[in-house]
């Protein structure tokens, strides 16, 4: 099998244990070997005359039957016999794929008494939520109608860039310091952002799929991935990997969606394995929940750690079967911002010969960097404080390709990378697996055709306007980014730490800083609609029922505030909850307790389809 990593697969070593019997008592020893032997002696006699006693019964009642018949009804049982199989294996896939409490919900919804209830109050429910949002739009002021048609003839210049202008008035304002939304938005210098603008503008006429008309961009995607991958474990340098490669895509959910397809195809082609399951962790970006629908795939959800938030490394060795096809693992996750241990994962993954995919589209521009930007700071000293068992933690482990078995990775440069939106890397430990990315058509009229990516045309701006980014920031702009972000983030958990009531979740110091309620006058949800009452665009998180702030350049400034709005906002709720209030007016804290108490997930999926039909409508 060719591997598709540098690094390979060990070939798996034989252990044996050796027993001293020297002080075992002759006597007892030879008196447990003869009844072992008799034991197993008997065993064989009883199998065999049971068979013979099958073998006679069989004969009598096919005496007599012509051999055409024994023939036909042979083929018969077979095939019956597959069926059953088929059918039972088709229930244990759909059982591993959705699990049986989904499948007993649906089973049940198809009964017409209950079908006709759910039906009824789901509508009831999307009845009044598009009233309440149809009344908020015109609570707003003047809502222009909608326009379904191409104007008669085109609008002035002027016209075009005032009815724009009109219609950003209602959007979230960007604030290049100061923002209060989690995440989001990445940039904070108006010059790096102009910037990018007028690269993006010089090369939008420019597309990569005609690399011959447009060698620039083609040359820039290039050299972005390999910068991308220079501190990822690729190129040259003690550990590293200089076969690793890859290609730009339009964000990270484009990238993951490719490196799960490529590595698919790969399994099949060397393992034959054409019934693909996929390990993640309850914590996996939901990018992985769209690969398994499109691909075919099988989702094996394992649990995190419930201590350290990381992805369980046992519960995942348990997991893998014969059709496993990769581990998936963040470094780090979306939820709680912790590092799921790749040494470890990646010793299964080279142990079953299978694939490994590190999700750093988070963490791919900040964690490479930690280590440095947290020397000798207070945020570095935090990182290596006693953990939850009183051990203490090293600072950022490997994450990368420096670690054998990682045979993938996917990072975003639309976000720390600090380039503009549409922008991502998906890299690759070797350019065989790479391969399985690409779609190549021999037979169209169309002439021979090869494409590298799921998209055919691609903007050229965008992958300027990425390159341009990289160069503009540099290296030692990254590791001061990192800096400050790690610095921000470690003082919003002290800060939330104190607060009376909140307990910030998991120990890694990464962006993201997640917390939760542990008191029950301070119901999480709530708190978050009084925080979105005064202008902060916090993260909802669930299972459990958490809060998060995905701190970034563009919002660090703001974390002493949020601590300061935290507190008072927690009072707030305590007070409300000794009254007896409900909640905020127009808030989202039944919803979001309605969703986490169903325990009909297929129900809530419906929901939230037809709510974002809703939200397609009022906009």
């Amino acid at each position: 099998e060719r591997a598709p990593g540098r690094a390979g697969y060990k070939a798996g070593v034989v252990y044996t244990m050796n027993v001293d019997m020297s002080r075992a008592a002759p006597a007892a020893v030879s008196t447990a070997s003869a009844a072992a032997s008799e034991l197993v002696s008997s065993g064989f006699h009883e199998a065999a005359r049971l068979v013979s006693l099958l073998a006679a019964r069989l004969d009598q009642n096919l005496d007599g039957m012509s051999p055409s018949r024994i023939a036909l009804a042979s083929a018969l049982a077979a095939a019956f016999g597959i069926k059953v199989a088929a059918m039972l294996l088709d229930a244990r896939r759909s059982v591993r794929r959705r699990g049986l409490l989904f499948l007993l919900f649906i089973a049940a919804k198809q009964l017409p008494v209950i079908k006709t209830i759910v039906k009824r109050e789901k509508q009831k429910m999307i009845d009044e939520m598009d009233a309440d949002m149809t009344s908020k739009m015109l609570a707003e002021g003047v809502v222009p109608a909608k326009l379904t048609r191409l104007p008669p003839t085109g609008n002035s210049i002027a016209w075009v860039r005032g009815e724009a202008n009109a219609r950003q008035q209602k959007d979230t304002k960007w604030n290049s310091d100061r923002s209060t939304m989690s995440g989001a938005v990445y940039v904070a210098d108006s010059k790096h952002f102009n910037l990018l603008s007028d690269v993006y503008a010089q090369y939008a006429h420019s597309n990569p799929l005609h690399a011959d008309a447009f060698p620039a961009v083609a040359r820039f995607e290039q050299e972005v991935v390999a910068m991308t991958a220079s501190f990822l474990g690729g190129g040259a340098g003690k550990g590293c990997n200089p076969e690793v490669c890859g290609l730009m895509t339009s964000g990270g959910t484009e990238s993951i969606l490719t490196a799960i397809r490529a590595t698919r195809d790969y399994m099949r082609h060397v393992r034959s394995i054409t019934k693909p399951e996929l390990i993640v962790a309850d914590s996996a970006h939901a990018a992985v929940y769209k690969a398994a629908e499109y691909f075919d795939i099988v989702l094996v959800r394992v649990k995190v750690d419930p201590q350290t938030l990381k992805m369980d490394v046992d519960a995942v060795r348990k997991a893998c079967t014969r059709n496993t096809i990769m581990i998936y693992a963040s470094a780090p996750g979306y939820p709680h911002g912790q590092m799921d241990d790749v040494s470890s994962l990646a010793k299964i993954a080279v142990a079953k010969k299978i694939c490994l995919h590190v999700d750093a589209c988070l963490g791919g521009f900040v964690m490479p960097f930690a280590n440095e930007a947290l020397e000798g700071t207070e945020a570095g000293a935090e990182a290596g404080t006693k953990g939850n068992e009183g051990s203490t933690r090293s600072k950022t482990a490997l994450f990368d390709f420096r670690v054998p078995g990682v045979t993938s990775m996917s990072i975003d440069t639309h976000k720390y990378g600090l380039a503009q939106k549409g922008s991502s890397v998906v890299l690759y430990a070797s350019s065989a697996l790479r391969q399985y990315q690409y779609t190549a058509v021999m037979d169209w009229s169309g002439g021979l055709y090869i494409s590298p990516s799921q998209a055919g045309s691609r903007s050229g701006g965008l992958i300027a306007q990425t390159w341009a980014s990289l160069m503009a920031v540099g290296r030692s702009g990254y590791v001061k980014n990192a800096r400050a972000i790690l610095q921000g983030a470690s003082a919003l958990r002290n800060g939330i730490s104190e607060i009376d009531g909140l307990q910030v979740m998991g120990d890694d110091v990464t962006m993201v800083v997640a917390w939760r309620s542990i008191d029950k006058a301070v119901p999480i949800y709530v708190l978050n609609d009084v925080m979105t009452a005064n202008g902060w665009h916090l993260s909802v998180l669930h299972a459990p029922p958490a809060l998060h702030y995905c701190v970034t350049p563009a919002n660090v400034r703001s974390v002493g505030k949020l601590v300061d709005d935290l507190q008072t906002a927690c009072e707030k709720v305590k007070q409300m909850t000794k009254s007896g209030a409900a909640g905020v007016e127009g808030g989202k804290a039944p919803i979001y307790g309605l969703a986490g108490g169903l325990p009909d997930r297929g129900l809530i999926g419906d929901i939230l389809k037809d709510v974002q039909d809703l939200m397609l409508k009022n906009v």
